[in-house]
């Protein structure tokens, strides 16, 4: 396969993924979290836990921060914008994913700038409208796409996405003041659709050790962290041909050292680390194995690849809003 074509529908994936993510943290965020700051005066105040757990904490912008968030064409990581990112990269490989994937991300596209700016609830629909079409989306790449490598590099950027969004879910409460740490971890599942596992497997009381431990380190739920870096370990093992166990590129290598963290030693790390060192340290080993991947894949041209990760999601960005101008 064409390193341009793998990035592309590993790009389409991540960008997806990040719009479902931040539609479902926002969506949490809105109902259940801002209930509980009644008491807090000021839009950024009451959205500033939101801010740093998505890296946007930094940002200003007299449009306001939900807006910000949700539909800025200033902010490259709105939703708006993962959603337009992610049908330009589905756009540049559409011979290569079925007609009916291409044709559900056109679609949301489209139904999103239809939405008017006047709307009371643009931000609310928009939202909606995403994590809507990103199941639709995610299902029919699951029923349409053969198991060569286009599908594996489709799953593998979902995965790498959403164990970093996971991670920053779990994270959230770190940002909140005391008071509101132990209700938001209710909240926090809810946007990672684990209400009815946490119930099933724990009863009805919801706890930090509970809550983090499913959305980190459960084997068999599909967004926990753990889940999630044992599949990008699967689909590169598979895309390179390489067995399990072992490694042939950097990528595996790393990966597999996170997994093994994750199956082994992560409530002795979290004890030693805290909860939010922890999650920071997953965060990073995250980052290293996504460039270690666009390394080995991606940056395979004549010209001179970007000499860090930071450099590569800098030059990705800055490629996906000249396209948008």
């Amino acid at each position: 396969m064409l390193s341009r074509v793998a990035e592309n529908l590993y790009w389409m994936s991540r960008y997806i993924e990040r719009a479902d993510n931040l539609a479902r943290l926002v969506t949490a965020h809105q109902n259940e979290l801002l209930d509980a700051t009644s008491s807090l005066t000021g839009d950024e105040h009451d959205w500033h836990p939101l801010l740093e757990v998505t890296s946007m904490g930094d940002e200003e912008s007299e449009e306001g921060v939900v807006t910000y968030m949700v539909s800025s064409q200033k902010n490259p990581d709105s939703i708006l914008n993962c959603v337009h990112n992610a049908r330009e990269n589905a756009r540049a490989v559409r011979d290569q994913i079925s007609e009916e994937m291409w044709l559900e991300l056109n679609s949301l596209w489209l139904d999103l700038k239809g939405i008017k700016d006047t709307d009371p609830n643009r931000h609310q629909t928009i939202c909606e409208m995403t994590m809507q079409s990103s199941l639709m989306f995610l299902g029919i790449a699951e029923s349409s796409l053969p198991r060569t490598d286009i599908w594996a590099f489709v799953k593998l950027g979902s995965y790498i996405e959403r164990a970093d969004k996971t991670s920053r879910i779990v994270d959230l409460p770190h940002f909140l003041p005391q008071f509101e740490k132990d209700s938001a971890w209710n909240t926090m599942l809810r946007a990672c659709s684990a209400t009815a596992e946490h119930r099933h497997r724990f009863g009805g009381e919801v706890g930090s050790a509970s809550a983090s431990g499913l959305l980190l380190f459960s084997a068999t739920f599909p967004r926990s962290v753990r889940y999630c870096v044992c599949q990008m370990d699967e689909l590169l093992h598979r895309i390179s041909g390489t067995n399990l166990g072992d490694y042939l590129n950097e990528a595996e290598r790393e990966t597999g050292a996170l997994l093994a963290r994750l199956n082994f030693a992560g409530v002795e790390e979290i004890g030693e680390l805290g909860l939010h060192d922890y999650v920071d340290s997953i965060q990073t080993d995250l980052n290293e194995i996504g460039w270690a991947i666009a390394q080995r894949y991606f940056l395979l041209r004549k010209d001179a690849p970007p000499a860090s990760a930071e450099e590569y999601v800098t030059s990705r960005m800055h490629a996906q809003h000249q396209q948008q101008q």
